[in-house]
């Protein structure tokens, strides 16, 4: 599944790498993207972070979340099984485009 993950966020134009994390880190070190295995790391730790902040707020489960930059963005989606699917994008990328199909990935498993 993750390779389906990968394969379909990254046919997105603009997008630059993608990682699907779990509830403890990176789940694939040869994943699709330029990252070093401590940038990976610290996004893992970010999507682990949101998700325990939307539960101890009693929001519910995390669904997806979007940091914009100057030079790009990085968003996520939750995946079954525990697993986040990261995508880093650069400057000008369709978003909405990665948010439709991280929604879909998300429904379809």
């Amino acid at each position: 599944m993750d390779d389906q993950v990968q394969a379909a966020l990254r046919r997105v134009p603009g997008v630059t790498a993608v990682y699907v994390v779990g509830e403890h880190g990176p789940e694939d070190p040869a994943a699709a993207g330029t990252l070093e295995e401590t940038q990976r790391a610290l996004l893992a730790a970010l999507a682990g972070a949101l998700r325990q902040a939307a539960s101890d707020l009693s929001l519910g489960e995390l669904g997806e979340f979007l940091v914009e930059a100057g030079n790009g963005a990085i968003m996520a989606g939750t995946l079954p099984r525990g697993k986040t699917a990261l995508v880093v994008t650069g400057a000008g990328a369709n978003l909405g485009m990665v948010r439709v199909e991280l929604r879909r990935l998300r429904r379809s498993a």
